[in-house]
C-alpha cells in the first residue's frame, strides 16, 4: 500500500484540521454543566459541518473519550 498525502484545502485535510482543533478546545475535562454543554455543542458543530459517516464516528468517539476521561 502506498502512502497518500492529504492535499491542503481538501475536505479530508480540513476535517482532520478541524478535528485537531476540537480536541485542543475541550481535551481537559471538567465536571461542570457548562463544560459538557460546550463539548457537546462543539462536537455537534463538527459533525454538522461535514455530515459524513466518518465525521459522525469521529464526533461519537470524541465524546466517548471525553466521558471516559471525565470518570478517571
Amino acid at each position: 500500500m502506498g502512502r497518500i498525502k492529504l492535499l491542503k484545502g481538501s475536505e479530508e485535510f480540513e476535517l482532520f484540521q478541524d478535528y485537531w482543533e476540537l480536541l485542543q478546545e475541550n481535551w481537559g475535562t471538567e465536571e461542570t454543566d457548562a463544560y459538557w454543554q460546550k463539548a457537546i455543542a462543539d462536537s455537534e458543530s463538527f459533525y454538522q459541518k461535514y455530515k459524513t459517516p466518518f465525521a459522525k464516528d469521529l464526533a461519537v468517539a470524541y465524546m466517548s473519550e471525553l466521558e471516559r476521561r471525565g470518570k478517571e
